[in-house]
């Protein structure tokens, strides 16, 4: 396969993905790889009402979504490509713009509000819309 070959199949930024089950949102390093990543489809695709703590058990108990089963909760840094490349596809007005992330720093979980962009340090116990995101390595395809 060609570089011309794999780039061709790769949609542009915001565009549905098909073959890969959501809505391509870009390309970043994930232990120094490039990685595709592709969020769910849909503000229907968001699981409201989850603590911080049971973030990735919420992705986990939704199963397959369009074909794929590997969706897993974002890191603040997808959930930073996503307000760059597709804010569009999330809500982005008062709390219910707020949205998990699974990282964490100096022990305080990261949200991030798509209302202004904003990352947000905030209470494990507060309740955040999640998003299943997905990440493909680039040189995969």
């Amino acid at each position: 396969m060609t570089t011309t070959e794999t780039i061709s199949r790769v949609p542009v930024i915001g565009q549905h993905w098909p073959e890969q089950g959501g809505i391509y949102i870009g390309q970043r390093l994930i232990d120094g790889q490039p990685h595709h990543i592709i969020i769910a489809p849909g503000i229907e695709s968001d699981i409201q009402d989850v603590k911080f703590a049971d973030v990735d058990k919420a992705i986990a108990e939704v199963g397959e979504i369009n074909g794929h089963a590997d969706w897993r909760a974002p890191e603040q840094e997808d959930l930073m490509l996503a307000y760059v490349n597709a804010p569009d596809q999330f809500v982005r007005k008062g709390l219910a713009s707020i949205y998990w992330s699974r990282s964490e720093h100096h022990d305080w979980p990261w949200a991030v509000g798509f209302e202004g962009g904003n990352v947000l340090s905030i209470a494990r116990c507060s309740e955040f819309r999640v998003r299943p995101f997905r990440s493909i390595v680039a040189s995969s395809i």
